[in-house]
């Protein structure tokens, strides 16, 4: 009964020792598997800052973009804004014109016979000074 307890103290033994380096082999492989998953991290967190400083630019580039397209839609209203005031002067013009050929068109009867006068003169004048020229032409 002897060899039994001592045969049973043995293996005891040798289950804590075996117990021991399975546990001393799971730590050393959990150590490695721990450094590794550190490694990882460190290279996803560059990864990422790099990801974000390229999101905080293209954000950076948006706002630039949407601030110019802000600038260039207020200056677009402004153009429209113009043109609709052009429509209205270029119409009131064309009144206008209207007016004026209506008013040569047909004047008043003093005006007429005074515009007859002038035309008279004017033809006169025009004769004359033609005339002249003709002449002076001639001589040459």
């Amino acid at each position: 009964m002897d060899l039994l307890l001592y045969a049973s103290a043995l293996i005891a033994a040798l289950s804590l020792l075996l117990i021991a380096i399975f546990v001393v082999i799971t730590l050393k492989s959990a150590k490695q598997t721990m450094g590794e998953v550190s490694e990882t991290l460190k290279r996803v967190e560059n990864k990422i800052g790099g990801i974000t400083k390229q999101s905080e630019q293209l954000l950076e580039k948006t706002n630039k973009i949407a601030n110019d397209a802000e600038v260039k839609m207020a200056n677009f209203e402004t153009l429209s804004t113009t043109a609709k005031d052009l429509s209205k002067t270029t119409n009131h013009m064309n009144q206008s014109f209207r007016q004026i050929s209506d008013q040569v068109a047909t004047p008043p009867k003093k005006y007429s016979e005074l515009m007859q006068q002038t035309n008279a003169i004017t033809e006169v004048a025009a004769r004359l000074y033609y005339g002249f020229k003709r002449e002076k032409e001639k001589r040459r």
